[in-house]
């Protein structure tokens, strides 16, 4: 029995595999039928489950046994429904198309075959607008293709890839909330950090079509792209990189605007903020101004102007009521020139602003007072308020009491306002007759000028009464002859002249008497004030930030503002010399606006070195070591600068140690002098030096030049004919600085003869790092000594 049992168990075994034998051959027939019906056109067949079960292993027989041209054709077929009106149609082709691509291997099999693959898919990507349930698994298979092909350096095949998730992303490729969900899900996975890291660095200091291709994947990136760039430009401490990165986020489109809120709401350094808000400014989108408008009272006045300045780029021909309601935010320093702007553009509401700011007067910083009351009474003078008047009554009344009216320009520009204004109200100063004489108008256009005065020098006021004097007689004569309108027209294209050769003084004269000609040329005034702002852009306040914005980019809040309120304004006329060689002048120049000369002398004749413009610091020498000028400066036009005497650094060092490596440094990026001196052969190394190790005695002279009772050793380092160097120990750096310039007399032994004694002047005296308060003190001799002697001396 148990035999035959065995048997019958063998028996059902072979049974068994005949009939699957016979069902795996109908089931191969059955898929030939099947692919032979696809291949000839029937899209049907893909209805059919069989296929799709069994799809995945042909594949992988065809890749095993070389037939990829089969492979390829099938996958041909498959391409042409994925777009197919059917619904039904194209979600088989897509999920057959991703079962496919699931088993293939890239180091095994043909990889032309995964890119057609992922050719289809996109394809369908593109042109699908209904949720289907392959979706998920597509958009993963996309992502992690997407990944391998950046991590292989197969850029511009991800860039089709990605390009395609950013158009759907952003709503240029209109799709339903569903697909948008997980294509940005896609899009978010292949932002890894690394690969963002590559990018971005081959974005910032790659070259050619690579850098071109890194550019473009990083801003198609999305979300996590534009956080993992804000976060690099936060900690960039490179400008060029800075302004590329700016420039980045902004691309990744609207989700960089979420990114942007996100970091907004941080507690960001200054330099964070204000690039963030250049960012903001950049994309020119007027609906995001209330996200930069809060910083306008930002502690930092670096924020609240790069707050001001991009207002006029995302509104550049309407920026006037926005700036209008920045003014009572912003710093006084930054009031000063916003209040020409507002000026400038004739805002409708702009004279009782400035009528506001008149009131609080008494809270302006001490340090523009004056300058922001001057404007504002200029400004003032197209108001047709009351209250104008009385405001610069009270401000006329209250000047008086502590300052001379006539030399006052606060005064001054208040009384001419007044002057202005008076008559629109009928408020005279006193009686005046109802006509007039036309032979009597020239004398009292004259009279009215000389009411004003400015408190440049006199040779400006003279030269300006001659000019107005010639125009007043013109300006009669066209009132004698024509109509107001054609003497406002005159005075108009006599001020744009004026305004234009820099003659700012004729230019206001003249502007400001438009409208006493014909008190209907408004258009006139206003374009003649832009004429002459517009002249005059070249002033310190306007521009003296972003000209030195390498500079205070690396100073904090509190370092910033200390170092812009200890410089001291000056303004030099051509020809005149700024600082002279040999002068004892620790100052550091900061030009800003015009050009000078830099030059040396070389007995009488002055060597030419450079020409300094805008934007470059001299003084650096004179300012940090404890020497005397080598060169001197001259400016060759009008010439602005700003001034850093050596007492007010240090009494910022003492709250702000911090700003000396800050502002050495940067002076050390543009220090030229030495050099120059050396290409000119003017180095004042007039002669040989020889090192020597020599004790000496040295006295100091008092200025009538005779010598202190007591005197002091010190080792001559080095000696020529013309000067020695020796070394000296000082407690104090400052203290070193009282030796420059004095007069020294130096008792030196000679081998073989009497000793001998020379007079010189301490010409610089430097730190030594090498010993704790070494200083090397140099001298230059008054008379040079004989060779034959310092020969002696050495040898």
């Amino acid at each position: 029995m148990k035999i035959d049992r065995n048997r019958q168990k063998d028996a059902q075994k072979k049974a068994n595999e005949m009939l699957a034998s016979t069902e795996q051959k109908h089931a191969e027939q059955r898929l030939v039928t099947l692919l032979a019906g696809f291949e000839e056109g029937s899209r049907e067949v893909l209805l059919n489950d069989e296929l799709l079960e069994n799809l995945p292993d042909l594949i992988r027989d065809y890749c095993q046994t070389g037939e990829h041209d089969k492979a390829i054709a099938l996958f041909e077929k498959l391409g042409e429904s994925v777009c197919d009106e059917n619904k039904k149609m194209r979600e088989r082709a897509v999920m057959a198309l991703s079962l496919c691509l699931s088993v293939l291997d890239l180091k095994q099999h043909h990889p032309n075959l995964i890119k057609k693959l992922l050719k289809f898919l996109q394809d369908w990507l593109r042109f699908e607008t209904e949720f289907l349930s392959v979706c998920n698994s597509v958009c993963k298979q996309l992502q992690d293709n997407g990944i391998r092909m950046l991590e292989e350096g197969m850029w511009k095949e991800c860039s089709a890839l990605l390009d395609l998730l950013y158009q759907i992303q952003s709503g240029s490729l209109q799709k339903s909330n569903a697909i948008r969900s997980v294509v940005c899900r896609a899009q978010d996975g292949m932002a890894v950090d690394y690969v963002l890291g590559e990018l971005t660095l081959v974005s910032l200091h790659g070259r050619g079509e690579r850098r071109a291709l890194a550019e473009q994947l990083l801003t198609n990136l999305g979300r996590r792209a534009a956080r993992y760039l804000l976060e690099t430009l936060l900690e960039c401490q490179d400008k060029a990189d800075r302004l590329r990165l700016v420039g980045f986020i902004p691309a990744t489109g609207n989700v960089s605007v979420d990114v942007i809120k996100e970091y907004l709401k941080k507690d960001l350094p200054w330099y964070g903020i204000r690039n963030i808000i250049l960012m903001i400014a950049a994309m020119a989108d007027q609906a995001l101004l209330p996200l930069i408008t809060p910083f306008l009272s930002h502690e930092d006045i670096r924020v609240q102007q790069q707050v001001l300045d991009s207002i006029t780029e995302i509104f550049p021909e309407h920026s006037g009521p926005y700036l209008l309601e920045a003014l009572p935010l912003v710093d006084d320093t930054l009031k000063v020139r916003l209040v020409s702007v507002i000026g400038v553009l004739g805002e409708e509401n702009g004279c009782d602003a400035f009528l506001d700011l008149l009131g609080r007067r008494d809270d302006f910083s001490p340090e523009v007072h004056d300058e922001l009351l001057q404007k504002l009474a200029v400004q003032v003078r197209l108001s047709n308020s009351i209250r104008a008047v009385n405001l610069l009554s009270l401000i006329a009344e209250e000047r008086s009491e502590e300052y001379d009216p006539a030399t006052d320009p606060v005064s001054i520009a208040v009384n001419h306002t007044l002057h202005i204004l008076k008559p629109r109200f009928d408020i005279h100063d006193s009686p005046a007759t109802d006509s007039m004489e036309e032979t009597d108008l020239d004398d009292t256009i004259d009279e009215d000028f000389e009411d004003v005065s400015f408190a440049g020098n006199q040779v400006a006021k003279n030269i300006s009464r001659q000019q107005v004097h010639a125009i007043n007689e013109k300006v009669a004569k066209i009132l004698g002859e024509k109509t107001p309108e054609d003497a406002s027209q005159y005075l108009f294209e006599e001020c744009v002249a004026a305004a234009e050769r820099k003659d700012f003084e004729t230019a206001e004269l003249i502007r400001d008497r438009i409208l006493e000609v014909d008190p209907n040329a408004l258009a006139e005034l206003i374009k003649a004030g832009e004429k002459i702002e517009q002249e005059a852009s070249t002033s310190i306040n306007s521009h003296h930030i972003s000209i030195w914005q390498d500079l205070y980019d690396s100073l904090s809040t509190d370092e910033f503002n200390a170092l812009y309120f200890a410089l001291e304004s000056r303004s030099f006329s051509p020809g005149v010399v700024i600082v002279e060689q040999g002068a004892i002048r620790p100052e550091l120049y900061f030009i800003n606006s015009g050009e000078a000369r830099l030059s040396c002398w070389r007995d009488k004749e002055e060597i030419f070195l450079k020409r300094i413009g805008v934007g470059e610091i001299i003084g650096a020498g004179p300012f940090f070591d404890v020497s005397v000028w080598t060169v001197s400066l001259t400016a060759l036009g009008e010439t602005d600068v700003h001034v850093l005497k050596r007492e007010s650094y240090l009494e910022l060092l003492e709250q702000f140690p911090g700003l000396e490596s800050c502002l050495r440094e940067y002076c050390n990026r543009t220090k030229s002098v030495p050099k120059l001196l050396q290409m000119s052969g003017e180095d004042r190394r007039h002669s040989v030096r020889y090192p020597v190790s020599l004790m000496v005695k040295h006295s100091l002279l008092d200025k009538y030049g005779d010598a202190n009772m007591r005197s002091f050793n010190g080792e001559v380092a080095d000696l020529s004919c013309t000067g020695l160097s020796f070394s000296i120990r000082i407690s104090r750096k400052e203290n070193a600085r009282l030796m420059l310039g004095r007069g020294i007399r130096t008792l030196i032994p000679v081998p073989g003869e009497d000793p001998i004694t020379v007079s010189g002047q301490i010409v610089a005296v430097r730190f030594q790092p090498y010993g704790e308060g070494d200083f090397s003190v140099h001298v230059l001799f008054d008379e040079p000594v004989l060779e034959r002697i310092v020969k002696s001396i050495v040898a």
